[in-house]
């Protein structure tokens, strides 16, 4: 039996630290995790999260984490949120020294990442492809003469699909477009396959066709593996998730070297649609665990074992173990629980 190993998890009640908790769960490992909230809560396991100032009160909930690592010893602290990911990298220097990591970094990284007016300059002078983004107005009215109409008008900070909308003209553009506040992007088309319905729920909302990513990667470089999977969305939330082998992609190692030459370490997250002409094209990068982080680690890919491994023990973990392609399983259930696997790629819903 190894040693227990320590996470500090913050915004734990939420889909990314729900997540972590249940990959601590299924881990051969035992974890403690140390869970904080700025508003009551409870994990997994039934303990009570820890109060902890909301991360806009920026040196007070730093100090709030840092004055618990210092208690907790070696740990990996996983922001729960990319806010939280923002202003903790600002003391990583600080947390080195107490034998703690982030689960991501470097600090300039993560805020590129954060802010999705500067996101396309990682993959910069990389052979992958960003949706076309501008970050004022007369940009935006440039990139809908390039690529038409709609474009995306979504949050500059922000994740998953809260406060996007869609602009159909260049009047509704010019209204709904706020200065320093919003960024505008292409809307990236579906393919034909990827809009096929398979959603044995029969929501209309939902379609297929937004590809996750999430790549680790270690403190001095190395490949630690990647996740690939298709994901079919209703309402911006997963509903069922396929596997798919990252290789077919042809993205694997590309996203690597773009996420490195940029000094990107630990976990990271592209988001994209496949093109007509069958590239990836991403529209979103996060510098964190996601809300599929649970499910990855039941079907043998942890991300919290392969990060403590790395990013706290500082030794590379064993090589991960291929995710089996074309397995389709169903994560609508409470909390995003995983069911079990419902079909393999092409076989009709049950």
């Amino acid at each position: 039996m190894t040693a227990p190993r320590t996470v500090v998890l913050t915004s734990a009640a939420g889909g990314v630290g729900t997540a972590v908790q249940q990959a601590a769960e299924v881990s051969a490992h035992a974890y403690t995790v140390i869970g904080l909230s700025s508003e009551p809560a409870h994990l997994l396991s039934g303990a009570p999260a820890l109060a902890c100032p909301p991360t806009r009160d920026r040196v007070r909930f730093s100090e709030r984490v840092l004055a618990l690592v210092e208690r907790a010893g070696p740990c990996l602290v996983v922001p729960g949120r990319d806010e939280d990911a923002v202003v903790l990298c600002e003391r990583a220097a600080e947390l080195a020294p107490l034998g703690a990591s982030l689960t991501s970094g470097p600090g300039p990284a993560v805020r590129q990442a954060y802010d999705k007016a500067l996101t396309p300059a990682l993959l910069a002078g990389s052979a992958l492809s960003m949706a076309r983004t501008a970050a004022t107005l007369p940009d935006a009215l440039a990139v809908a003469e390039q690529v038409g109409y709609p474009l995306l008008i979504k949050p500059r900070r922000g994740n998953a699909s809260r406060g996007v909308r869609l602009a159909h003209g260049s009047g509704e553009l010019r209204r709904l477009f706020v200065p320093m506040q919003d960024v505008a992007q292409e809307l990236l088309p579906l393919v034909a396959d990827d809009r096929r319905p398979w959603d044995h729920h029969g929501d209309e909302r939902a379609q297929v066709g937004e590809y996750s990513l999430q790549f680790l990667i270690g403190p001095a470089g190395d490949d630690l593996g990647c996740f690939a999977s298709r994901n079919n969305l209703s309402g911006g939330t997963p509903r069922l998730v396929e596997v798919v082998d990252a290789r077919t992609l042809g993205i694997g190692t590309r996203a690597h070297e773009a996420l490195t030459r940029s000094g990107a370490w630990g976990a990271w997250n592209l988001q994209g649609r496949l093109a007509p002409c069958g590239t990836l094209r991403f529209f979103e990068i996060n510098a964190r665990p996601t809300g599929l982080t649970g499910l990855r680690a039941r079907l043998g890919f942890n991300e919290l074992d392969r990060l403590y491994e790395a990013c706290v023990l500082r030794r590379l973990p064993p090589p991960a173990r291929p995710p089996v392609p074309g397995q389709v399983i169903d994560v609508s259930g409470p909390q995003g629980d995983a069911g079990p696997v419902l079909r393999r790629r092409g076989e009709e819903a049950s």
